[in-house]
């Protein structure tokens, strides 16, 4: 870094002691946060793009561009052994994009670089729990063997079949909109599921139970009215007051405004107490 300071200051038009302090720290953090994306775009095929993923877990910086794992994904689309949905719940679940994981699905989802069936099995693959990823060091790290001295000194100490047997672990959090959007997806491909999903919902923890019960209430439209009554009593007892909020515009269509006004009355969080049913567009 001292290194890059010095060389900025020897840029022509830069006049020590007149050019503001900031312009160099400006110039840094952007050279910075551009590395992580430009090294993770020169993955050769999934498997690549993959072993960066689970290699260096939290070292990929942060953005907000949910499109950039889109992009990564259709870089290396066709190419590798490593499956696109491994591939695809790998990049929802990188640190990278924590705060934008609802961007980033959004984006896979509208590539078109996933099949129906891909979708489908990304979704079953992001319900419940944290997601935890086991590979052998082998595979992880094969570049790791590449001098021919460290080779020799390998056979000679059996490494490679202790890598081959070695097995890396990498637990990664599943952040809610990933879960929202696995429930909302399982629903409206099956309605009868809405019992063992509320069920798997319920064995969660509570931020992601809440994600998944809104999911099905985003859902709720392909549901009968008992299924969809089922569902409202559940999403109106959660701990989060946007779920509730979602749960009563699903009571207003069932049974009137006036009901879900007066559940929306006594429920202690100021929000929902000020619930109003949507204005309704003029006829014609």
């Amino acid at each position: 870094m001292a290194e890059r300071e010095a060389n900025l200051g020897r840029t022509p038009g830069y006049h020590t002691g007149h050019a503001p302090e900031y312009t160099a720290i400006v110039v840094l953090v952007w050279e910075d946060e551009a590395r992580p994306l430009r090294e993770l775009s020169a993955a050769q095929d999934t498997d690549h793009l993959c072993r960066l993923l689970l290699q260096t877990p939290g070292g990929w910086g942060s953005s907000g561009r949910g499109g950039e794992a889109a992009d990564l994904l259709a870089g290396v689309r066709g190419a590798g052994t490593c499956l696109a949905t491994f591939c695809a719940l790998l990049l929802c679940t990188c640190r990278r994009w924590e705060g934008a994981t609802a961007k980033v699905i959004a984006a896979i989802e509208a590539s078109r670089l996933l099949t129906a069936p891909d979708l489908d099995e990304l979704a079953e693959s992001s319900l419940g729990e944290d997601v935890t990823v086991s590979c052998s060091m082998a595979w992880l790290a094969p570049d790791w063997w590449t001098p021919e001295w460290l080779k020799e000194l390998a056979d000679e100490v059996g490494m490679p079949k202790i890598a081959d047997d070695a097995t890396g672990t990498d637990h990664r959090a599943v952040a809610p909109p990933l879960p929202r959007w696995a429930a909302s997806r399982i629903l409206r491909g099956d309605p009868q599921r809405l019992d063992e999903l509320l069920r798997i919902a319920n064995a969660c923890l509570p931020y992601r139970r809440d994600a998944m019960i809104q999911g099905l209430l985003d859902a709720a439209a392909g549901l009968d009215e008992q299924q969809r009554r089922q569902l409202v009593r559940r999403g109106l007892r959660s701990g989060q007051g946007r779920v509730r909020l979602a749960a009563l515009e699903w009571l207003c269509e069932l049974d009137g405004a006036e009901a879900a006004r007066r559940h929306a009355g006594s429920d202690p969080d100021a929000r929902v107490k000020k619930w109003k049913p949507a204005p309704q567009p003029p006829p014609g």
